[in-house]
């Protein structure tokens, strides 16, 4: 059902934190910035992994899986995903296995995450899905 909803309280989401919580039946990440509190759907807009595993530092959120970048204040994709292999350690089937998937992955782009309206009203913050 749309409406707001108790995220946490404000003082469980410090200023350059983010956490990952359910509200009304969504998984919502909320990232307190410079700016105050943003709430975005909690899937990377690449693979749908978890932004909440990620990692959250100088005003961007990174995917934890491929290292995609977006912007804590708008949820806009600032970086691409990356694919990071440890080609040294790698048999060469695992290889050759990897440079296909690299094309493919190369193709696949990354979405805008989605927002949601914030608002904290008496230390506790409440989200609108």
């Amino acid at each position: 059902m749309t409406g707001w909803y108790k995220a946490t309280d404000a003082k469980e989401l410090p200023q350059g934190s983010m956490k990952g919580v359910e509200v009304g039946g969504t998984k919502v990440l909320l990232v307190h910035g410079a700016s105050g509190i943003r709430a975005f759907e909690d899937r990377c807009g690449h693979m749908s992994v978890p932004m909440s595993i990620g990692t959250f530092k100088g005003g961007v959120i990174k995917c934890a899986l491929h290292s995609a970048v977006f912007d804590a204040e708008t949820g806009a994709v600032r970086g691409q995903p990356q694919m990071h292999m440890p080609a040294a350690q790698l048999p060469p089937e695992m290889m050759e296995a990897m440079a296909k998937m690299g094309q493919i992955m190369a193709q696949i782009r990354s979405e805008t995450l989605r927002p949601y309206p914030v608002a904290v009203e008496n230390g506790q913050v409440m989200v609108y899905v």
